[in-house]
């Protein structure tokens, strides 16, 4: 993981990595059910492969540092800031929030597709937080990707209000980034931002099942 923070890079192997991510992202969003599976976790690999070459990745999925202790605080941090900022958007300022469809309407085989997907989301977020970091310092690369990330959530969160919607994914899904950024950097290895973002969704599918 460390291998690829604040490391100098060729821009137009970023740019390219870009459009490549790019382009992976909108297979997850708009192609068939099994191209969108797969399709964020390969074109991020290889645009992350493309920036910083294949060793620098296969370290980036070296062992992590305590990470047992790693995913437990930021696993319970996520679930106590998501559940105030909900409270005080839904209950506080009474906004209609819009839920995740993949919550709501859960399928047994959701399970095994949920980690293929998240570690696709994972190598986005990294490849952002990777980039940014070569010319920002580290907090900042963070936000900028954690903002990315948040963003591309919008069609599955939106609720017809694009400012309740933007303020939705900013402050759930965008600190959700941040906490997971730090489970990569913290223990040097995406594994934990990985294992911390499963659990996480895990968590919240039992929530919104067993409450439906």
């Amino acid at each position: 993981m460390n291998k690829l923070i604040g490391k100098q890079i060729s821009w137009n192997h970023a740019l390219l990595g870009t459009v490549l991510a790019g382009i992976g992202l909108v297979g997850l969003l708009y192609a068939s059910a099994i191209v969108s599976i797969f399709s964020l976790s390969i074109a991020s690999y290889w645009a992350l492969r493309l920036v910083y070459g294949k060793e620098a990745v296969k370290q980036l999925f070296g062992k992590p540092i305590a990470p047992v202790k790693t995913i437990s605080k930021y696993f319970l941090l996520n679930i106590l800031i998501s559940f105030l900022v909900s409270l005080v958007l839904q209950y506080g300022l009474k906004w209609d929030l819009h839920g995740n469809p993949v919550n709501e309407g859960f399928q047994w085989l959701t399970l095994l597709v949920i980690p293929i997907m998240l570690l696709g989301e994972e190598l986005f977020s990294i490849f952002f937080l990777a980039i940014f970091s070569s010319k920002c310092t580290l907090p900042v690369a963070s936000i900028l990707s954690a903002i990315i990330f948040g963003l591309v959530h919008y069609s599955t969160y939106d609720n017809g209000n694009v400012f309740h919607t933007l303020v939705h994914i900013l402050f759930i899904q965008g600190v959700a980034r941040l906490l997971f950024n730090q489970a990569a950097i913290k223990s040097n290895s995406i594994l934990t931002s990985w294992g911390t973002h499963v659990l996480f969704d895990l968590f919240a599918i039992l929530v919104a099942y067993l409450t439906a």
